[in-house]
This record gives C-alpha cells, structure tokens and sequence, in this order.
C-alpha cells in the first residue's frame, strides 16, 4: 500500500455515503489524516470506522456544509486535532430538481447553498490558515502544495433538464475554482 499522503490532512464534505465515502477512504489509504463531514451522524461515524478498521486516523464533523459557522467549525477541526491542513474535498451535495418554471426560490437556493456557496465559505474559511502557513513556509525555503478539489459535474458544463438549480451551482463552482487557481489559491497575498 502506497503510503504518498502520510502526513497529511484532509477534510471532505459529504464523505458518510457514495463518492465522498469512497474519496475519503482512498486518502486515508494513502496515509492522509481525514475529517469527514455527513448531514447524519450515523453514517460520519460509519466512514470514521471503516477509516480506522484500515489503520487510518479520522474525525468525524457531522452538520449541514450550509449552515452558518459550519465552515469555520469544520476547517478548524482539521487544524485542532491534526495541526494542518493539506486537501480539501468539496463533495457534499444533492439534487432538488424541476422545471423552471415551477421551481421554487427555496429549491433554487438551497441547491446553490451546498454546491456553490458551502465550497466558498470553507475555501474562505481555509484560506487564512493556508495563507500564513505557506508563508512560513517560504521563509523556510520549503514548498508544500496543498490541494482543494470542488466537485462539480456534467450538468455545470452542458445543464440537465429540470436541473437549472443544480447545473447553475455546477457551473458557479467551475468558475470559483478556476478564480482560486488563477489567484494562486490562498497561497498570494492581496
């Protein structure tokens, strides 16, 4: 077993069920310390064990990614009990579909919540730390790159009939990933 990510930290939303769960496990096959995120504490606890049960460390930060403070809470986690923060996963989500003109303002927003605006925060949230950590980094002649991953899909790209919630959120997280980028993630000042 590969061990390239021994040492580092990993938060991923929405990794109690489906393709969070498998990416969690994954970094934690690679060495990476994880916390997990799920809506329900049943299955944040579940991904925690099957973590464990293969030799791995991992927390869970069960709540909803769209609350107020839940950004901050989750980020800190990572920092508090692992002393870092290397990748964040953005992967928490679902879909609330129907056609335009019958979708209502709630569905409309509470898809663009998780999908667009719980990816901002906790980008926001990780950025002071990430930004002062690879500071002092730098004045230590070190480089350590750090990795966010948001999720986006098929439906950001080319949308989906009865989707114009889902494939807005979609596309929106392109474009903030891509501004991150450019920007050089946290890692400039401004």
């Amino acid at each position: 077993m590969s061990r390239k990510l021994e040492g580092k930290v990993a938060l991923v939303t929405g990794s109690g069920r489906g393709i969070g769960r498998q990416i969690a496990l994954k970094l934690a096959s690679e060495g990476a310390s994880l916390v997990v995120n799920d809506l329900d504490d049943g299955p944040g606890a579940e991904t925690v064990a099957e973590i464990e049960a293969i030799g791995g460390k991992a927390i869970a930060c069960n709540g909803d990614v769209t609350k107020d403070g839940f950004a901050e809470r989750f980020v800190q986690a990572g920092i508090d009990t692992y002393g870092g923060l290397d990748i964040i996963v953005n992967n928490a989500g679902y879909t609330w579909d129907n056609v335009i003109q019958k979708m209502s303002d709630e569905q409309w927003m509470a898809i663009l919540n998780v999908h667009l605006t719980a990816p901002f925060r906790i980008m926001r949230a990780a950025s002071r730390f990430i930004r002062e950590t690879a500071r002092k980094e730098a004045s230590e002649g070190r480089e350590v790159f750090r990795k966010v991953v948001n999720i986006s899909s098929t439906s950001g790209v080319y949308g989906n009939a009865g989707q114009a919630n889902y494939s807005a959120a979609k596309a929106g997280i392109v474009g903030l990933t891509r501004r991150w980028r450019r920007s050089g993630g946290a890692t400039r000042s401004t």
